[in-house]
């Protein structure tokens, strides 16, 4: 089976710097280099923001912008590639900075070698595949958690119409057979019939209604619907209470 290009996307406006780059990476991975260089950086970060990259090569000097300010656009653009970020002049406050945004490591231009450069590619793609796995897994526990609560959801709606159902049943049931029930207590069972088809339509409506309920918070960034059943009144409370 073919061995699969490495592609490697490069955002920096001097060309000769791009160029020390590319041969030093060409010493390093060989013919398996898939090699994108943009001096100018609205192309680059559009570029980036495509996500068609193994790995991104970002300067810290691009005229009027910084390299941390495109890479955080290009973070908000909905990339999360891996991004080692490049200066003329090795500064630890810039490092600490590029490293605190979410860069995966910064290297001094004038410091590249042949070693380093193959360290810190390895680095940050391992970093990568393990940040992809590990998003991968919380997206699969956010996603158990959702159908575990869609489950208990559907466990209490059933207990609401059990409710309701039992009472209608009982008094049809009764009501069927004829036998020594007064008239006065068949329009009482009539009129419990009554509220708990009330009381089972009122739930129905809120599930047809369900997305102009109010969701509240699960886990982080993941929301479940919240439908208020809690709220409805069994018809039997109801008539005790006198309502």
């Amino acid at each position: 089976m073919e061995k699969r290009k490495l592609t490697i996307l490069v955002i920096d406006d001097d060309p000769a710097d791009v160029e020390i780059l590319r041969r030093r990476l060409e010493e390093i991975v060989g013919p398996e280099i898939e090699f994108h260089a943009f001096n100018d950086v609205k192309t680059g970060r559009a570029e980036a923001i495509r996500c068609e990259a193994d790995l991104i090569f970002l300067d810290y000097l691009l005229g009027v912008e910084t390299g941390l300010e495109v890479f955080r656009e290009i973070r908000k653009g909905g990339c999360d590639l891996p991004v080692i970020m490049l200066t003329g002049h090795g500064s630890e406050e810039i490092a600490v900075e590029a490293m605190k945004a979410g860069v995966s490591d910064y290297l001094a231009k004038g410091r590249i070698t042949p070693d380093s450069l193959r360290l810190i590619i390895s680095n940050a793609l391992q970093k990568s595949e393990m940040q992809q796995k590990i998003k991968e897994q919380r997206e699969g526990l956010i996603d158990a958690e959702r159908q575990r609560v869609m489950m208990e959801s559907v466990g209490a709606a059933c207990h609401h119409f059990a409710q309701p159902l039992t009472t209608m049943l009982s008094n049809l049931q009764m009501l069927a057979k004829g036998e020594g029930i007064e008239e006065s207590d068949k329009r009482i069972m009539l009129q419990q019939c009554l509220r708990a088809a009330e009381m089972m339509r009122t739930i129905l409506n809120k599930f047809q209604e369900v997305s102009e309920y109010r969701t509240r918070p699960y886990l982080d960034d993941a929301k479940i619907l919240d439908i208020g059943l809690g709220s409805i009144q069994n018809p039997e409370d109801k008539n005790r209470t006198g309502a």
